[in-house]
């Protein structure tokens, strides 16, 4: 069944908020880290997590866990003690939760127990991109609490979400500060947060439908040329995988663009070439 975006308000990402400034111009923008509530920076390596007692593994819920009363799902595969795991967060459309998000991006199977997922559910249905965000403070506060309990590495965690859970994916790429290898936008727009407070560049792959009535493959082309121009990426493309496209750029980062003829939805291919991608990074 189709999430249905849930109309969202033009939410500021920044303190200034979006209206009109004192001489009618554009208000003055002042970018806090408290705007977004992401980590200021990267984590250590290795994290606590590698010299701590073994944590549970397997399908567990965050709740249960004592890690937030609004639930979701981690899942952590067995691993050798002291062997650093990367990290993916999946963000789930609106109305939606973890579970459902989990199946529909489908990452776990090209990953074959490779890393640890967490799908979290959003405070209020969908997820806050407003100033001083609750959600981002939520994974920020997972973060802290993965990298205590588990060996993760702290170079590869990644960020992924459908619909709404995109743009909320898209929201904390634009205030990452060196925490997020990569993130993977399926369905999504940046046109729902102030983007005068995205800084640095991110290696992103983009998956939209041609015929998506919720949010526009317009709109899915534009988050692509704005991410192309902060990663300083060129206009010229080369077929990537066997659904994407790659752009030409600098030798740290990559940027894909994976278009269907399809709508609001996730392509049956598209963790595989997110996992993929993912997995080929520089």
């Amino acid at each position: 069944m189709r999430d249905v975006l849930l109309a969202l308000p033009l939410l500021a990402a920044c303190s200034s908020g979006l209206g009109l400034g004192p001489d009618g111009g554009p208000p003055a923008v002042t970018c806090a880290l408290q705007d977004a509530g992401v980590p200021s920076s990267g984590f250590p390596s290795p994290v606590p997590g590698c010299s701590a007692p073994a944590g549970p593994t397997g399908v567990l819920d965050l709740a249960a866990l004592g890690w937030g009363n609004r639930g979701g799902v981690l899942v952590v595969p067995a691993a050798p003690p002291g062997a650093p795991l990367p990290v993916v967060f999946g963000f789930h459309g609106a109305d939606g939760d973890g579970e459902a998000v989990r199946a529909r991006l489908a990452l776990e199977g090209p990953v074959d127990g490779g890393a640890i997922f967490v799908y979290p559910n959003a405070s209020a249905g969908t997820w806050d991109v407003g100033a001083d965000s609750a959600d981002s403070r939520l994974v920020s506060a997972l973060l802290d609490l993965l990298a205590n309990r588990y060996c993760v590495d702290p170079a590869r965690i990644y960020i992924a979400g459908f619909s709404a859970g995109a743009v909320f994916t898209l929201y904390l790429g634009c205030h990452d500060r060196g925490t997020f290898r990569a993130m993977a936008v399926v369905a999504g727009t940046d046109a729902r947060f102030d983007r005068r407070c995205c800084q640095g560049a991110l290696s992103a792959i983009f998956v939209h439908g041609t015929q998506d009535e919720a949010i526009p493959f317009t709109e899915g082309r534009a988050a692509l040329a704005h991410l192309l121009d902060r990663d300083q990426c060129t206009s010229t493309s080369a077929a990537d995988g066997l659904h994407c496209v790659a752009y030409a750029c600098p030798a740290e980062y990559q940027a894909d663009f994976c278009q269907w003829a399809g709508d609001h939805d996730v392509p049956d291919w598209a963790g595989w070439e997110i996992a993929r991608f993912f997995s080929l990074l520089p």
